[in-house]
């Protein structure tokens, strides 16, 4: 089915133009004041041929080498364990010598990691649970979210996307976001973001119909979204004969994108889809052009992969942020599997190295008898503030079991554990028994990718190809 055009589509908005060239310039120039001086190199650099981007590639490198090496304990130690000071990285091959840096080590030394010479005022605490299930904490300098806040507005370009459009959010949250927003939050988004939030976190028949009436009362032109998300959204839409709803562009992330996916999302809303690859720690790592090529955000972050020839040139993405100087992540291991295109030219004239697919994300939803469908990234916010637990894994083995395997960290003991099953239980709602299992280590999958979420009964998927239908029956 392909969504039938609805006149209101292409309303104008008297208001966009005034959010785009007076309300948003003014909070980015309170905010992030280094907004516009980084959006206008970013517009720039995205040009640059392969060898002009390597040198200024090089040249980031070289000076957060420094800084990190006079400035940050941790770097300094590991620098002189290895014998390889920033002096002897003359091109990116020497750069491969340098030891690389993992969750655990964040979790273990995260403080060592912090620089002394920019004061704690100057610097942001943020948090993810990851989608390898590793809570972790990590600081960002203010300068690095004003470059992040452009570098999103670059990629949001390539699709239309400007500030001060529309744009409807179906995204998962945390649990604290679950309740309804203050007036200071609406008007924030209503006003500044204008983004319409839809929250997938938790998702029954109620909840997709009211998706529907918010979307026919807002008519956003364009929407970001979980990838799965996305998908249940279409598949509901299509079993409801919706006709009216459609979209310019829908940017889909945070999960794996399969072809007969995108094909779907496509077909349904009369959109294209642009693919997006990002994580909380990094921001936006690439994004799909126009030509639908995965273009990595090459000039702010340096994206290395680890090649296995027996994987089909696929290995680990490992990556140095370039500008983020508070708490440098240099070769730093994402927990994610990639590869390079073959072909690295694009038709849309940007130099951006291109990724030909991203092997990881895929993560399942946990299915209620009455089905109810909690998606895995927002549940890897639920352990993401919690220090004495190193990594999680969540596997459904029958619609009213669910199993939590752990991997302790510091502290860990019976509090924990009664924190787990209060947590978890405001999502499961005491539909399914929680059973907590501790382990020494979670193994990745056959792709290379660890999955946070792992849904292994039949029942579920007696569920899934009705999800929202409003006569969703579980098989006993």
């Amino acid at each position: 089915m392909t969504a039938k055009t609805d006149h209101r589509r292409f309303r104008v908005e008297p208001l966009a133009p005034v959010i785009r060239h007076v309300v948003f310039p003014i909070w980015v120039l309170r905010d992030h004041p280094g907004y516009y001086r980084h959006l206008r190199e970013f517009q720039k650099t995205q040009f640059l041929r392969g060898s002009e981007l390597r040198d200024l590639q090089l040249r980031k490198l070289r000076a957060l080498l420094e800084h990190a090496y006079a400035n940050c304990p941790y770097y300094r130690r590991r620098v002189d364990e290895a014998h390889i000071p920033p002096s002897a990285v003359s091109c990116l091959e020497d750069f491969q010598k340098f030891p690389i840096l993992t969750k655990h080590d964040i979790q273990d030394d995260g403080l060592l990691m912090l620089a002394t010479n920019i004061p704690a005022s100057q610097r942001v605490r943020n948090q993810t649970g990851g989608s390898t299930g590793s809570p972790l904490q990590f600081y960002v300098d203010k300068e690095r979210f004003a470059s992040r806040t452009a570098s999103t507005t670059r990629h949001n370009l390539w699709t239309g996307l400007r500030p001060g459009d529309w744009c409807a959010s179906l995204w998962g949250a945390r649990l604290d976001q679950v309740i309804e927003p203050g007036l200071k939050d609406w008007l924030k988004n209503v006003l500044l973001y204008r983004l319409l939030e839809l929250n997938t976190s938790r998702i029954d028949a109620s909840d997709w119909e009211g998706f529907v009436t918010k979307l026919r009362k807002y008519r956003p032109r364009y929407m970001i979204a979980y990838a799965q998300s996305a998908v249940k959204l279409a598949q509901y839409v299509q079993q409801h004969n919706l006709e009216d709803l459609s979209f310019d562009s829908i940017i889909t992330t945070a999960e794996v994108l399969l072809p007969e996916n995108r094909k779907l999302l496509e077909e349904t809303f009369g959109a294209q889809v642009f693919n997006r690859y990002g994580c909380r720690e990094l921001s936006v790592i690439a994004s799909e052009c126009e030509h639908h090529q995965m273009h990595v955000n090459a000039d702010a972050l340096l994206v290395e992969i680890i090649a296995d020839e027996k994987q089909d040139g696929c290995g680990r993405i490992v990556i140095t942020d370039l500008l983020n100087y508070s708490m440098p992540l240099i070769r730093y291991d994402i927990c994610d599997v990639g590869a390079w295109a073959t072909e690295q030219s694009c038709a849309c004239g940007r130099g951006l190295p291109i990724l030909r697919e991203v092997r990881g994300r895929t993560t399942d939803f946990i299915v209620l008898r009455d089905g109810t469908h909690i998606s895995g990234p927002s549940l890897t916010l639920v352990i993401a503030d919690m220090p004495d637990v190193r990594q999680v894994q969540l596997v459904q083995v029958a619609l009213d079991r669910v199993t939590i395997r752990v991997v302790p960290g510091k502290g860990y003991g019976d509090a924990t554990r009664g924190e787990l099953h209060k947590r978890l239980n405001l999502y499961l709602q005491n539909q399914a028994q929680l059973t907590i299992k501790e382990v020494q280590n979670i193994e990745v999958g056959l792709s290379g990718k660890y999955r946070f979420v792992i849904n292994e009964s039949d029942g579920a998927a007696s569920v899934a190809p009705n999800i929202g239908s409003g006569q969703v029956r579980a098989r006993d």
